[in-house]
């Protein structure tokens, strides 16, 4: 008897230890059945709420000190509460995936995409009907970035197929996916809040950026520097390809060794990338075709994956043959997206190299300065605004959208839309 028992458990003991060692093949075969079931049932999604009958005394209005100008912050009272549940919780599917500003009849229209595909105006909440093979992720995954051709609407978005988990952009109107990324490995140790989703016209290009989504998979960060996945890249995605309808849009990775960059900004034909860092080392880049960044082996941050802190990174990008950054953020602000400045700023500044980050750590709005050359910052300047702030409303080209008067538009996490003026002193 006394044997018997001995013989299980040490039979117990080596499945536990297979299954530990395995973990990760073991999770790419559930990939199987679930694909298979997602396209069976697919994924219940719920219609945002929003508060259309909050009163102008509970609207968020405020204004902020910069050094040499004030802030006017004022809350766009149609979307209140757009990523709030009836419970009052945060619906992290109904965060902001993009925020797009345009005129009709000049009056402003804000059209805010939310992760589960839903558009949300002045007037109206629209669901789009999206694949089965689209992913909520455990609220992780979802759209992560929209942009626009020909003012159809585009979604960069998680992906859960059969034996497959990846990225694929489709567009919103038809359904169709023109493209798909490499099946991500070590399933069970994507984390989708790391995958990029900023994107920006560039010549006969959209540019669209695409992180290496995990927090402590080696797999999935050398992904970064292997140029046969499109993972840790900026991708250059050919626009005549999509309106030829042609099966597949033709794609090629642009520059490479990103770990997170959610903002990409253009100035004077020049490309700027903001991006995560582990922590510390967010950053600041300009991007030059082909050229590496550094990730996962050079970076100003620091590994913390193991509860603690450890050098585990080159800091000296250049002595390794990458690029880098034109700034870094230590200790990390969570640096978001990224803009061109509004006109207004412009000219404050007189220089035309200035641009707009929003953060989420940090909560606040920082303004870069650049060197006339565009090869160095020369100061920032930070707003704390006390909102994690993500979106900043672009136009369909992805350039900034403002305006006459200079005002832009943020996505708070918090579930605002907030209309942000810069008042000049000297004015």
């Amino acid at each position: 008897m006394f044997k018997s028992l001995i013989k299980y458990l040490i039979v117990f003991l080596i499945s536990i230890a297979v299954v530990y060692q395995y973990q990760g093949y073991i999770a790419q075969l559930r990939l199987i059945p679930v694909g298979i079931i997602k396209l069976i049932f697919p994924e219940n999604r719920v219609e945002p709420l929003v508060n259309k009958n909050i009163s102008k005394d509970n609207l968020t209005s405020e204004i902020l000190s910069a050094n040499s100008f004030e802030v006017y912050v004022d809350e766009v009272p149609y979307f209140s509460g757009y990523n709030i549940n009836q419970d009052g919780s945060l619906n992290n599917q109904h965060k902001s995936a993009g925020l797009y500003g345009k005129f009709i009849k000049n009056e402003t229209l804000l059209e805010l995409y939310t992760r589960d595909g839903s558009l949300i105006t002045k007037n109206t909440i629209t669901q789009f009907e999206l694949p089965r093979n689209y992913d909520s992720h455990n609220s992780q995954g979802g759209i992560r970035g929209i942009f626009f051709l020909n003012d159809e609407p585009y979604a960069y978005m998680a992906t859960k197929k059969i034996g497959c988990q990846n990225m694929s952009i489709i567009s919103l109107k038809s359904k169709v996916e023109i493209f798909e990324t490499d099946c991500l490995p070590d399933y069970i140790k994507i984390h989708f809040d790391g995958v990029g989703g900023a994107s920006m016209h560039y010549k006969e290009n959209i540019l669209l950026s695409v992180g290496a989504p995990t927090n402590n998979s080696d797999l999935i960060r050398n992904l970064a520097q292997n140029n046969e996945s499109n993972f840790g890249k900026i991708i250059s995605i050919n626009k005549a390809s999509i309106l030829n309808k042609e099966t597949k849009a033709k794609v090629k990775n642009y520059t490479s060794g990103h770990r997170n960059p959610q903002g990409l900004a253009k100035v004077k034909g020049n490309i700027f990338s903001a991006e995560h860092g582990p922590h510390g080392g967010d950053e600041l880049n300009i991007l030059k075709e082909n050229a590496n960044y550094g990730w996962p082996i050079a970076s100003y941050g620091t590994s913390y994956e193991r509860g603690y802190v450890s050098a585990s990174y080159k800091l000296n990008h250049k002595k390794n043959n990458f690029m880098e950054p034109l700034m870094q953020f230590t200790p990390s602000v969570a640096i978001s997206d990224l803009t061109n400045c509004s006109k207004q700023l412009i000219k404050h500044y007189n220089r035309e190299g200035c641009l707009i980050a929003t953060t989420l750590r940090d909560k606040s709005l920082v303004i870069i300065l650049l060197s006339d050359n565009f090869s160095r910052v020369i100061g920032y300047e930070k707003i704390e605004f006390g909102e994690r702030l993500r979106h900043i409303a672009k136009r369909y080209d992805g350039e900034l959208f403002q305006e006459d008067d200079g005002s832009i538009y943020i996505t708070s996490d918090s579930g605002m839309v907030l209309k942000v003026k810069f008042k000049l002193i000297k004015d």
